[in-house]
């Protein structure tokens, strides 16, 4: 009896140490650890020290008791943005306990309709709990009602149960045989790797790019003319930073390839992060990227595309989250189209320009059947230095300064939690104040465009805040009129109440009398 109560009173005790644990605060625990668990159903990871944190963890995230390991970077506001992931089985039921550094007088969990989660509690003025038994789901936290400053990413990945069989985990390897680059958990120098002065790690047709979670690889990949069977995927982290001012991932001329879970972060300002360029058939699957510097730090760039899918993605940028572009040097008319693009599940937040962005350079001979569905913005501003100036910038933003054709472009099941103009498209004569000129000498127009069951849940009280601005080009000497026809309204929803009318304040940039519209209901 005696051994007996000596065994509870230790279970109690070790129950009482890991609950205290996951709710106290501690910088230092915002490390994180490596754990696996003994069944192998949950693993999480500390932060390698090779990497430039930008400051004291302000959160601690604990699973089942494991503490995650959180990386950081600054906004451009002075927050300090958190991010991290783990991995478990799906199914499987954990407790994530969050804990921050000071008062927690409000907060927001993101984006609220489209997670799978069990319960969501407050456990201390400082802590929270999340349970869930859902994995691939991301989970972005707000606190305070201060979406500029600190705020926490956390990425809640399944076990990957495809991840290559290999006899060391550990460091890098490469496989000839399976074609296979390798990366195990901890972190990797790809110019110390390669060894040939070049730090961009360029995938060969058919092979695979596997990323461990816990791995951290410092340096950039490209793919250029491969077809499918290249893929880069796994759970592991790519970044750069101020030493190597690239673009972290770009695919050129390829005709299929994958990349999936994989997260791309781009720690430094002026860097596309991700781009695709004169690509067929690619997709992306369950990928995070990710950069707050201020700018021209754009999420996903796709330039002159046809027949590509992205699902379920991840993008933060400090500039557009998605643009669409047109960059040949040719009359619009001669350049390879964006044509058969798709985008579903999607979770975007842009602190500057815009969410979902078609342009600004629109060199491409149309864009056409582009379809955004099932989606959250989680956050879009227009511009930190030049707020509600900049007319063509918007959340779901069409801006077209290369005159040329936009047909079959949708947005369907869009849930928008923070923004400023909720919706734009149009002509410009310019982009940026003049700084990138634009060419209206060419024909144009925009065709078929539909807005259906959008709802934006918050207004920002600031002047453009949930406005719609649509307007066409109107014909001068040198250039031909563009119209816009075909616009449908479908379910527009603004702070929970439908808009019923063209007549709605949302409207005031727009002029009815000057597109054509199909339908508003």
């Amino acid at each position: 009896m005696r051994k007996l109560f000596i065994l509870l009173s230790v279970c109690l005790l070790s129950a009482v140490c890991i609950q205290s644990r996951a709710f106290s605060f501690s910088s230092k625990r915002g490390l994180g650890e490596d754990f696996l668990s003994r069944d192998g159903r949950l693993s999480v990871h500390a932060v390698v020290k090779e990497f430039p944190l930008e400051g004291n963890s302000l959160f601690n995230v604990a699973v089942n008791g494991a503490y995650v390991g959180l990386y950081n970077d600054r906004s451009h506001w002075g927050g300090l943005v958190h991010f991290g992931s783990f991995e478990f089985e799906n199914g499987y039921r954990v407790s994530i306990d969050i804990s921050y550094y000071q008062d927690i007088k409000s907060y927001e969990i993101l984006p609220e309709k489209k997670l799978d989660l069990i319960e969501v509690k407050r456990t201390g003025r400082r802590s929270l709990r999340i349970v869930t038994n859902r994995a691939d789901q991301n989970i972005t936290l707000i606190v305070n009602g201060e979406p500029k400053k600190d705020v926490l990413h956390l990425f809640c990945n399944s076990i990957d149960h495809h991840a290559p069989e290999m006899k060391q985990t550990a460091g890098y390897q490469k496989d000839e045989a399976r074609k296979l680059h390798y990366f195990g958990p901890g972190f990797h120098d790809l110019q110390k790797i390669l060894g040939t002065g070049s730090d961009q790690l360029k995938v060969e047709d058919g092979w695979k790019v596997y990323i461990a979670a816990g791995a951290v690889v410092y340096g950039r990949i490209g793919m250029w003319e491969v077809h499918k069977g290249t893929k880069v995927c796994g759970r592991g982290m790519v970044y750069n930073d101020t030493k190597n001012p690239y673009v972290i991932f770009e695919a050129n001329y390829c005709d299929g390839a994958d990349v999936e879970g994989v997260f791309f972060h781009c720690h430094r300002e002026r860097c596309w992060q991700v781009v695709l360029s004169h690509c067929r058939n690619v997709e992306f699957k369950q990928v995070k990227i990710l950069s707050t510097r201020y700018a021209s730090t754009d999420g996903l760039d796709i330039i002159n595309c046809q027949q590509c899918a992205f699902l379920n993605t991840f993008i933060r940028a400090n500039d557009d989250a998605v643009a669409i572009k047109g960059l040949e040097n040719k009359l619009p008319a001669e350049c390879d189209p964006n044509r058969n693009l798709t985008f579903c599940g999607m979770e975007l937040w842009n602190d500057c320009n815009c969410a979902l962005g078609i342009g600004a350079e629109n060199r491409a001979s149309v864009y056409e059947n582009i379809r955004f569905m099932n989606s959250s913005i989680l956050f879009s501003y227009d511009d930190p230095d030049y707020h509600e100036v900049l007319d063509e910038r918007a959340a779901l933003t069409i801006c077209c300064i290369n005159g040329t054709y936009f047909r079959n472009i949708s947005y369907e099941n869009i849930d928008v939690y923070h923004c400023e103009r909720l919706i734009a498209a149009g002509f410009q004569p310019s982009f940026w104040f003049g700084a990138l000129p634009g060419d209206q000498t060419t024909p144009g127009g925009m065709e078929n465009l539909t807005y259906r069951n959008i709802r934006s849940f918050h207004s920002s009280g600031s002047s453009i805040a949930n406005k719609v601005h649509i307007y066409p080009w109107k014909a001068t000497a040198d250039t031909p009129a563009k119209e816009i026809r075909g616009v449908t309204f479908d379910g527009l929803y603004i702070e929970g109440e439908a808009v019923k009318s063209v007549d709605h304040p949302i409207f005031s940039e727009t002029d009815f009398s000057k597109i054509h519209l199909v339908d508003f209901h």
